[in-house]
């Protein structure tokens, strides 16, 4: 799918009919890739867009008022303002100040459309652990049925934890190990004993079984979503949910 550059704001022309043809061409390439329950990386993208354009409108008063000089860029990542001194700037601080006023509502649109087929198929996905949950949990396998064609798509996991400057956060990391038939001989259960003789390096590894009744798009919404779901559930169970 179509990306939009971090700093799609300030590069190149600061004129707001430009910006709206940019804005509005990658959000329609969002909406077509939703429309196919297309969520990643559109859905994520949407979020860090609509974030840092929310960030800096929050804080344009103490930007705009500090401005003496022209844009030439905005470093998102340390909130920091490239210029060069000029005595005449207004008229490019308003033309921003409209770019962003049209371009926030337009991110919230998106992105509620995103949030709402999310929480559809993640009310839809089924999901259960495979016999006895040991109780290390930060490695295993995560499985995931296949309607068309009917197969169980197993997944390695590991969790890892990261923090910014605020808190610590959870992440998995996840790795296609074997496709199996999903047939009366393939169960979980037989395949998670099948993965154990296969792997003796974990012994007793925690398994979760997750299905669907409609067909997604394995790397774009099924596993995204289904990790999201499993890191939840760690986390509740180890305290440390964000």
């Amino acid at each position: 799918m179509k990306k939009l550059n971090d700093n799609w704001l300030t590069e190149n022309l600061i004129d707001l009919e430009y910006k709206q043809y940019v804005l509005l061409a990658y959000l329609e390439d969002v909406q077509q890739h939703f429309n196919q329950q297309l969520l990643y990386p559109g859905l994520s993208e949407l979020i860090v867009h609509y974030r840092k354009l929310r960030d800096l409108q929050e804080s344009k008063e103490r930007i705009f008022n500090s401005f003496h000089g022209e844009l030439q860029g905005f470093d998102f990542e340390r909130f920091k303002l490239t210029y060069k001194k000029i005595v005449e700037n207004d008229q490019l601080m308003e033309e921003l100040e409209k770019i962003i006023s049209f371009s926030l509502p337009k991110f919230e649109a998106h992105l509620n459309l995103g949030k709402c087929i999310y929480e559809n198929i993640e009310h839809a996905l089924n999901w259960e652990p495979v016999g006895l949950v040991p109780l290390r949990q930060d490695e295993g396998y995560m499985m995931l049925k296949i309607n068309q064609p009917s197969e169980i798509r197993v997944f390695e996991y590991s969790l890892s934890i990261y923090e910014d400057q605020r808190e610590k956060y959870r992440a998995i990391h996840t790795r296609e190990v074997a496709v199996y038939s999903s047939t009366l001989v393939n169960t979980p259960p037989e395949i998670k004993a099948d993965l154990i003789r296969k792997k003796k390096e974990i012994p007793n590894p925690a398994v979760y079984f997750f299905s669907s009744p409609d067909n997604l798009p394995i790397e774009e919404t099924y596993l995204p979503i289904a990790k999201r779901m499993l890191i939840r559930e760690l986390s509740h169970s180890a305290g440390t949910f964000k």
